[in-house]
């Protein structure tokens, strides 16, 4: 077995970078807060997606297993909003039950296919739930916490008493001293200066669908939901569970109230969060203008990929400011790569002697490279060290090359380690994986002109993969398939 790399990560309960120490030995348990599934999902949305997955990435590189839970929150405030305006106030419940999955649905799979698009494969993950798959569970662990004393009725809602926890508040680092507790909310969100006693099962209001429960009918609230799948999946202790620092406040902090006070034990080992994106130094806003999607940023000609490598590229704890210009300089980067990887591909000629093969051994080279860049990854997922290191390697072997060939041997070591930098990056993979990824990622492209009935630029795809050389297959049960001409 291959000796596992050890990996430290900042963690927000702690506010220290330290090693991660898994619970099983080899084997992460990752659980990541997953969309909301409403509407498309931005750019911003798309930042903490490729930071989780350039987590997973690390550890899988680093020689250990992954199970990655990743949620799919499919009833919330704002889904029952959008997904209800159009149904009339006598609609059936069975009938507001198919409008909300309608909803889910179309944009769970909008979703999936960004994700594509930007190399995260929804193969990827072990587990996906759907909240609303796991009400029973919802259920049980609510009546857990009204047994342990946490949790009380009122009106057929039930809140959680965050008075009956002493360390409430210690992943957001609230001052208890300093503030007052408030009184019951509905809310899914509310303010960072609330102590207030939050809902984790909400009475039925009229034009909204409903679940049976003890209480009455009603719904889940919000941050009761990834507890229950959480603890349903992995049980009750998890190794690392990430999101976007958005979410520490309120809802990792009532996740922590939940699980906690449910079980009396630790929960999460490491809380790793990322860092928001800003656009052009500007929050991300319609009124402004500078709200993008990644179907806006492929509709102006960019390529999902230099997107990617434009996140990860960044620290992924350090605030990012997006821009054009940076995703110019990004494919640029990445186009250096990817002619240092043709450059190594090609057949290369015997090599003789001189200062200059004396002065630097490739292998030895590529072995230096390689440690710079898993001390960097190792350190906090510090990516522009590990960049660094690979285009210092770049620059180095091309001159290298220039003077004196590097034999087929040399190549092939200098291949095997642009492998295993892609296997996290996703963005120098082989020429015919990388024909592979565009021809997909195209499709996901043209499935979305389908569904928005846009047949023009349906067909305008169509024609562009077939001068690619690649004939498509549309299947009856609505996937695509697809063979070079």
């Amino acid at each position: 077995m291959t000796s596992l790399r050890p990996i430290a990560l900042f963690n927000t309960l702690t506010r220290r970078v330290e090693p991660v120490s898994p619970l099983e030995p080899g084997a992460i348990s990752l659980y990541t807060c997953g969309p909301t599934v409403y509407n498309f999902a931005h750019i911003g949305n798309l930042r903490t997606f490729l930071f989780q997955d350039l987590l997973k990435r690390t550890f899988q590189g680093a020689g250990y297993g992954v199970r990655h839970c990743m949620n799919i929150t499919d009833v919330e405030d704002k889904i029952i909003r959008d997904s209800q305006k159009e149904l009339p106030e006598a609609a059936s419940n069975e009938e507001r039950h198919q409008a909300m999955k309608a909803l889910t649905d179309r944009f769970t799979q909008a979703f999936f296919e960004d994700l594509a698009a930007v190399g995260i494969p929804q193969e990827g993950f072990a587990y996906l739930p759907r909240a609303t798959a796991y009400i029973p569970q919802m259920i049980t662990l609510i009546q857990t916490l009204e047994e342990r004393g946490l949790a009380y009725e009122r009106d057929g809602s039930v809140y959680y008493r965050v008075a009956g926890l002493p360390h409430y508040g210690c992943l957001a680092h609230l001052d208890r001293e300093g503030m007052q507790l408030g009184t019951s909310v509905d809310a899914d969100e509310y303010d960072r200066e609330s102590l207030s006693d939050f809902v984790l099962w909400k009475a039925t209001k009229p034009g909204e669908p409903c679940w049976e429960s003890p209480w009455g009918s009603g719904r889940p609230g919000w941050h009761i939901e990834c507890s229950a799948m959480s603890m349903d999946i992995f049980g009750p202790r998890l190794d690392i569970h990430s999101g976007g620092i958005d979410l520490v406040f309120p809802h990792h902090e009532n996740e922590i109230a939940q699980s906690e006070g449910a079980t009396g034990e630790k929960w999460v080992n490491h809380w790793v969060h990322g860092e928001f994106l800003l656009v052009e130094g500007e929050k991300m806003s319609k009124s402004l203008g500078n709200f993008y999607t990644l179907r806006d940023l492929v509709e102006k000609g960019y390529d999902p990929i230099t997107f990617r490598y434009a996140i990860q590229s960044n620290h992924y704890r350090k605030l990012l400011n997006f821009s054009f210009d940076g995703l110019k300089a990004a494919k640029n980067a990445l186009d250096r790569i990817r002619t240092f990887r043709k450059r190594m591909e090609g057949a290369g000629d015997v090599a003789g002697d001189g200062p200059w093969k004396e002065a630097l051994d490739p292998v030895e080279r590529v072995e230096k490279a390689r440690h710079a860049f898993w001390e960097a990854m190792a350190d906090d997922l510090n990516t522009p060290e590990a960049l660094a290191a690979i285009f210092t390697l770049v620059s180095d072997l091309n001159a290298q090359d220039d003077r004196i060939a590097l034999i087929r041997e040399e190549r092939d070591f200098v291949l095997a380690f642009l492998d295993e930098t892609n296997a996290i990056f996703q963005g120098w993979p082989h020429e015919e994986d990388n024909l592979d990824a565009e021809v997909e990622a195209l499709i996901e492209q043209r499935k979305a002109a389908k569904a928005a009935k846009n047949w023009a630029e349906s067909d305008r795809i169509r024609d562009l993969l077939k001068s690619m050389g690649i004939l498509l297959e549309d299947r009856k049960d609505g996937t695509v398939g697809w063979k070079r001409a």
